[in-house]
């Protein structure tokens, strides 16, 4: 979502390539003067964020702020286009201190309408809550949906400068670029078709949307999964009980119409499946953002959620741990290179957790010296 990606996949891009000169000499005169910068604070009434190429969403998020701060607001908007034409200084192309004018707003507005469903996308699936493998589809689909009915908008609602924008988010011929070249295969993967079905906030019943010629294929299949869950968890059950039954030295009556009496194991099986399918039919997907164990069917509910583990749970971030790394690389100098592994486990969990000690230990102000010991 750079200012390259704006410009360079859209035929008509002399709008936007002034808009966005302009609110970038903005910027760089916020960025570059002091008292640019005040003065700029005391009209907007806060700081303009600034893109940045390495972080997402920064030039969406920067544009969004202009656009409610300055463009809304014709006082403001005025005063920031007089900063810009007092306060710019000489440049051979002085496009960004023209200041703003009625087709830069409408320009800004477009983009921002176009750009927050992907900014949304993004900011849900980078989120470090509920990062379950099951919310990628749905949300992609969200997005899709999105693009493509602003894409199909007509009259008021039609866009004037950003449609080729939505076109190139959508499809790119001839390029890996776009919605669909880029995502397509994934709405064909089964693992991650379970995972969005296994998901209580989503289910069986976004699949009219996200895959609708794979539903049946995933249903079936969840009920396949199950049933050999049930059956595993069945027989793990019954074999651990004969086991205590013989340890107990338990007589078992022999009973000669046990085998008229018993259904059959494909009975077992039949009614097995249609209670699984009935869970399925009847489980309503839930809206509440934190996932509860209570969300998932009450029959056979520790299955329903060891499945749901088994496709949602993705490999972990190395994040958490590259504090680690560099604490190791702290412990293991050239001088100590000798130690052995469990010296070096227990001086990298030491240092790791040394402000915990200190913390514990920490001598309350106010305490006598003599008293230090207790602490």
């Amino acid at each position: 979502m750079s200012p390259k990606f704006t410009t360079g996949t859209m035929g008509g891009a002399a709008p936007f390539k002034k808009t966005l000169a302009r609110a970038q000499g903005l910027w760089n005169l916020q960025n570059r003067s002091s008292t640019s910068a005040n003065t700029i604070k005391q009209v907007v009434g806060r700081k303009l964020p600034t893109p940045v190429v390495t972080r997402w969403n920064s030039l969406y998020d920067a544009c969004s702020v202009l656009l409610q701060r300055v463009m809304d607001d014709d006082a403001r908007l005025e005063a920031v286009n007089e900063v810009l034409r007092n306060e710019g200084g000489t440049n051979r192309n002085r496009t960004s201190y023209y200041g703003f004018d009625d087709q830069d707003k409408q320009v800004l507005q477009e983009y921002c309408k176009v750009m927050k469903p992907l900014a949304n996308c993004l900011d849900r699936l980078q989120t470090e809550e509920n990062a379950y493998l099951g919310v990628l589809l749905p949300t992609l689909t969200l997005m899709r949906v999105a693009l493509e009915r602003m894409e199909e908008a007509r009259g008021d609602q039609a866009l004037t400068y950003a449609k080729p924008l939505v076109r190139a988010l959508l499809r790119q011929e001839g390029n890996k670029g776009g919605f669909n070249n880029r995502f397509s295969a994934m709405f064909k993967d089964l693992d991650l078709l379970m995972a969005s079905a296994l998901h209580p906030n989503y289910g069986m019943t976004t699949f009219n949307s996200v895959a609708p010629n794979m539903k049946e294929e995933i249903f079936q299949r969840i009920v396949k999964e199950m049933k050999a869950l049930i059956r595993q968890e069945t027989e793990e059950r019954d074999n651990s009980q004969d086991m205590e039954a013989m340890e107990e030295h338990e007589e078992v009556s022999a009973d000669p119409f046990a085998e008229l009496c018993d259904t059959t194991q494909a009975d077992q099986e039949d009614d097995l499946e249609e209670d699984i399918k009935k869970e399925l039919l009847a489980w309503k997907r839930s809206k509440e953002a934190t996932l509860k164990k209570s969300h998932f069917p009450a029959k056979y509910r520790d299955q329903w959620v060891t499945l749901f583990i088994k496709y949602n749970t993705g490999i972990p971030s190395s994040a958490a741990v590259e504090r680690l790394f560099s604490t190791a690389g702290d412990v293991l100098r050239p001088k100590r290179a000798c130690l052995s592994e469990d010296n070096f486990e227990y001086l990298v969990f030491l240092k790791g957790n040394l402000h915990l000690l200190k913390q514990k230990f920490k001598v309350p102000r106010g305490v006598d010296e003599e008293d230090e010991e207790m602490f």
